[in-house]
């Protein structure tokens, strides 16, 4: 049955560009669904409003997001090596649209990793900014969170409920007791490529959960290029190396 009778797109009132209409004091909420990119910032806050792990990392991670996103969406792809423009036609989030414009334009055969490192321009402040426009997220009291330096921010209750599913989907996955969507995998492969993880499915074996996640990545050319790029600054100057001989290990 049709809760939204007063829609036609599908049985669930969601339009074509995933927004879905819920119910906020009795009346009808339009909210736009998250786009990777914008689940994984969620997921990266910790309970003292600071982001997890260094911040070079999750710019890198956001933006690898990015990439993964329009792949899901078919507007980009990756072959022999190097990513190609599948379809230029805008996506209905700005975040995404601007890397795909910016892909676009571009013209040049260029690898994962090249653009996981160009699109981290500002990719926190937008992705925030974002975030908090949309009611996903508040940047909290300065009583709360006195001590700590740096911005903090707070999840919303529509953040909370965007993190569950995120959280649920994960999960369900890390279990590998049945299929794995393409968009759902490429999330766990973000969260594999990143070490989040165990830290993000803390009910189950740490190890089952990296390897799951692990196995995932392999499968997802964004994930991939955000592993190696996470591997060479861990490693310092002998980066590229270390990062080769790591990944050898892991495959």
């Amino acid at each position: 049955m049709n809760p939204f009778p007063h829609l036609t797109d599908g049985n669930t009132g969601c339009t074509s560009t995933g927004d879905c209409p819920l119910p906020i004091l009795g009346y009808y909420c339009w909210v736009t669904a998250l786009s990777l990119t914008e689940e994984l910032a969620l997921l990266a806050l910790c309970e003292d409003g600071a982001f997890r792990g260094p911040p070079e990392y999750l710019d890198l991670g956001l933006a690898a997001g990015l990439l993964a996103d329009l792949s899901v969406a078919e507007k980009l792809d990756h072959v022999q090596g190097n990513v190609v423009v599948r379809s230029a036609e805008p996506t209905s989030n700005p975040l995404n649209d601007a890397a795909l414009r910016e892909v676009e334009q571009d013209r040049k055969p260029r690898a994962p990793r090249h653009w996981v490192v160009r699109l981290t321009k500002d990719i926190q402040t937008r992705v925030i900014a974002k975030l908090t426009r949309d009611e996903q997220l508040i940047q909290a009291s300065r009583k709360r969170f006195s001590l700590l330096p740096g911005g903090r921010y707070q999840v919303t209750t529509l953040g909370e409920s965007s993190l569950t599913e995120a959280r649920q989907s994960l999960r369900l996955a890390a279990l590998g007791t049945g299929n794995v969507d393409q968009r759902t995998g490429s999330l766990c492969a973000l969260v594999g490529a990143l070490g989040w993880g165990a830290g993000l499915v803390p009910d189950l074996p740490a190890q089952d959960v990296d390897r799951q996640f692990t196995t995932m990545r392999r499968s997802f050319w964004s994930a991939s290029a955000l592993s190696e790029l996470i591997s060479e600054k861990r490693a310092g100057p002998w980066g590229p190396t270390v990062a080769k001989i790591a990944t050898n290990l892991n495959d």
